[in-house]
């Protein structure tokens, strides 16, 4: 039975002829990941005298709690006393429209295939579309550059000639136990995009536009745009064919030289092993899948790199990731009108309250002496500007640095609310 969670919503199990309280009792959760020496988990169990409260942090997915008890949780954040779904997949879009590497995209989601499977309604499956989308985005990007050529072995019948190596055995089998004199099986090597890669990125296609085609609607608000990447990836593998062995369909080789090819087979793997290899579950309504957590504040993190790469340009004037004194800072903004360190923080807290924490961690940031170096301001002794920026459930709060608003206790500490794209 499943345990259903939103944003900071808390769920209480009392002690009262309840099995599930004595079980979770002693449950630990599943650590998610340790990022900056903070080991984070999923959802939180508080565990009290005569309760157990199963509180959600920012993480949408689906876990075991005990016996066949799971906690789901929501894409939704509290707002104004509403529930409002917010849409990750139009997150996602945004995301891989921005110039960004994939070594940043590729941690969005865990999955821990090795646990037995959680079987729920179609409709309630996060993991698929947010496989789909990835699979499909990096796929359009793929196709844009030109799929990849290179060497394939090609095995073919041939009359009264002969191709590269004879394949004996094969050739008694098929040719001369069957009277077939003239003609030789030969195997040789060719140039081209019919290799193995290509193959297996069109065998995870048609499983995508089986999926497509048996849930009409699937994506709500994102379904036209889904439709339109596949309408553009299907033409550029007309040539290619779909006959792959179903052993390297389970161990297909990557290339680290190729980054996107490297994350598109990784993702296509995820797709082919979430239907088991067989495109009929793609039309199933009650599916089974494997325990995952999708990593929202990550989610944001580069959907904010999205807005402010559309606001200020490209990557001299917004650095992700700048690493000083062995810390990894989220944006640095290094423009002639802002100079500024950018955190970005997924919780919605921050439209009427703060974090003492993420105040005092954004704060020490901005006295690092290589931001000060990197901003161009050695010399000086001015404190840099530092920016919190949150999500909004609220339309139209585009991310305009004007509109920053000050946290009075602090010097040159603003925050600035985002909106996030919601489903309505």
């Amino acid at each position: 039975m499943p345990i259903l969670l939103s944003e900071h919503k808390d769920y209480i199990v009392n002690i009262e002829n309840n099995p599930l309280f004595e079980m979770l009792k002693t449950k630990s959760v599943r650590v998610f990941k340790t990022e900056r020496g903070q080991t984070i988990y999923p959802f939180s169990l508080i565990v009290n005298e005569n309760s157990v409260t199963l509180k959600a942090d920012y993480y949408i997915g689906i876990d075991w709690l005990a016996g066949q008890e799971f906690v789901y949780v929501e894409p939704k954040m509290n707002y104004q006393e509403q529930e409002l779904e917010i849409n990750f997949q139009k997150m996602l879009f945004d995301i891989y429209a921005a110039n960004i590497d994939t070594k940043y995209t590729q941690n969005l989601i865990k999955i821990y295939w090795e646990e037995p499977l959680i079987t729920i309604e179609q409709q309630k499956d996060r993991l698929t579309p947010f496989l789909i989308i990835q699979f499909l985005l990096l796929l359009k990007h793929i196709v844009r550059k030109g799929l990849k050529k290179s060497y394939y072995i090609v095995e073919k019948d041939f009359n009264n000639r002969i191709k590269g190596k004879i394949q004996l055995s094969k050739q008694l089998k098929q040719n001369i136990f069957k009277n077939k004199y003239t003609t030789h099986l030969c195997q040789y090597q060719e140039f081209g995009i019919d290799n193995l890669e290509n193959r297996f990125l069109k065998k995870v296609l048609q499983f995508v536009i089986s999926f497509k085609n048996t849930h009409p609607n699937y994506f709500a608000e994102n379904d036209r745009e889904i439709q339109q990447l596949i309408n553009h990836c299907i033409p550029y593998f007309e040539l290619i064919s779909d006959e792959i062995p179903y052993k390297t369909l389970k161990n297909i080789p990557t290339n680290p030289f190729f980054k996107e090819y490297e994350e598109a087979i990784r993702i296509g793997n995820h797709i082919l092993k979430r239907f088991s290899y067989n495109i009929t579950q793609t039309s199933q309504q009650k599916v089974a899948i494997p325990p995952f957590w999708i990593d929202m504040p990550k989610l944001f993190e580069l959907y904010v790199y999205k807005k402010l790469q559309e606001k200020f340009g490209g990557r001299e004037e917004v650095l992700y990731h700048f690493i000083a004194d062995y810390t990894e800072l989220d944006f640095l903004l290094n423009t002639s009108e802002y100079k500024m360190v950018i955190d970005a923080k997924y919780k919605p807290i921050y439209e009427d309250s703060r974090v003492i924490d993420d105040i005092r961690q954004v704060s020490g940031y901005a006295r690092l002496t290589d931001v000060y170096e990197k901003l161009g301001l050695k010399d000086s002794n001015e404190l840099i500007d530092c920016l919190i920026i949150y999500p909004s459930l609220e339309e139209n709060k585009d991310l305009n640095i004007e509109n920053k608003k000050e946290i009075s206790e602090y010097k040159n500490l603003y925050k600035l609310g985002v909106s996030l794209p919601l489903i309505i």
